[in-house]
């Protein structure tokens, strides 16, 4: 088992499907296999990209068991997350996940009436008292409803294996604030990571781990931008942000998830779309991601999948 740190490229893949909606396992292993060789420093699997709200206990074991596999020996973690409706359900998640080899574990608040602070402490405190896996919590407020207060972040992070924050915002200047104030509170060590495609490439942040599903699909892309704004190359940033911008512009006209389906399919991940009742992308709109990746790929190759 590696150390999950949570730290630099952490990518999102899908969990791919196949024609009728079963897991396509042989598909996850190819796809994971060679992601862990594209330049990214850590894997995460059944995040939002991963469709696993969508899955069963025992497929989320499943697609745990496929990637750990896949990542062996690469030098790669894998990290699961383990959202779920109830703390009931997200324990067994976890064990689960831990059984089946994961390196580390993701937690959001989930759930069908809006969680408080005190429902979330609770939660977080139980399962960081019944896993010895490093555990990441994560804002996500446009999928859960609850935007994670830095205070109640920062006051978790003390506990023992509670080792990151996956964070958000509405805009650069609030997410430099966030980072200030959790850098203040925070237990020191405790690493702060960026996610939200938008604002990674509006703010093209320092930070300590950009969380990103994007980078899933285009790994090499993406860490050639982490490292050219880690070195200071503010042109070489610039660069990256202008050529990503026409493929996140087309993204963000289309269905979330449904596309980020579309676009691994386009970068050659053998997938179909998401598991109903989400619709697929229209035939336009692969075609317009089909376009926009091919630019991406004529100033920057990479390896398809």
């Amino acid at each position: 088992m590696l150390t999950m740190t949570f730290r630099g490229l952490v990518a999102y893949p899908v969990t791919p499907f196949a024609p009728g909606g079963d897991l396509d396992l042989g598909s996850l292993e190819r796809y994971v296999g060679r992601l862990v060789r594209a330049g990214v420093d850590e894997v995460v699997v059944l995040g939002t990209a991963g469709s696993f709200a969508y899955l069963s206990l025992h497929e989320r074991t499943e697609v745990v068991r496929v990637a750990v596999s896949a990542a062996r020996h690469s030098g790669v973690p894998v990290g699961a997350g383990i959202s779920a409706m109830t703390t009931r359900e997200v324990l067994e998640t976890a064990h689960a996940a831990e059984n089946a080899g994961a390196d580390g574990l993701v937690l959001n608040p989930l759930s069908y009436i809006p969680l408080v602070a005190q429902e979330i402490a609770d939660q977080v405190e139980t399962v960081s008292a019944s896993v010895a896996l490093p555990l990441c919590l994560y804002n996500n407020p446009t999928t859960t409803g609850f935007d994670y207060p830095v205070e109640l972040a920062a006051e978790l992070s003390w506990l023992e294996n509670v080792t990151a924050f996956k964070d958000t915002a509405t805009g650069p200047a609030v997410l430099a604030e966030r980072r200030r104030r959790f850098a203040r509170l925070a237990e020191p060590g405790t690493v702060h990571g960026v996610s939200g495609e938008r604002l990674l490439h509006e703010a093209a942040p320092d930070a300590q781990a950009w969380h990103s599903g994007i980078a899933a699909v285009l790994p090499r892309q993406y860490a050639a931008f982490r490292a050219a704004v880690l070195a200071g190359d503010e042109e070489a940033a610039r660069t990256w942000q202008a050529a990503l911008a026409p493929l996140l512009e087309i993204l963000r006209q289309e269905r979330p998830l449904s596309s980020l389906y579309a676009l691994a399919e386009v970068c050659g991940v053998s997938t179909a779309p998401p598991r109903r009742p989400l619709l697929p992308v229209p035939s336009a709109g692969r075609q317009r991601l089909a376009e926009a990746v091919e630019v991406l790929l004529d100033e920057a190759p990479d390896e398809r999948f």
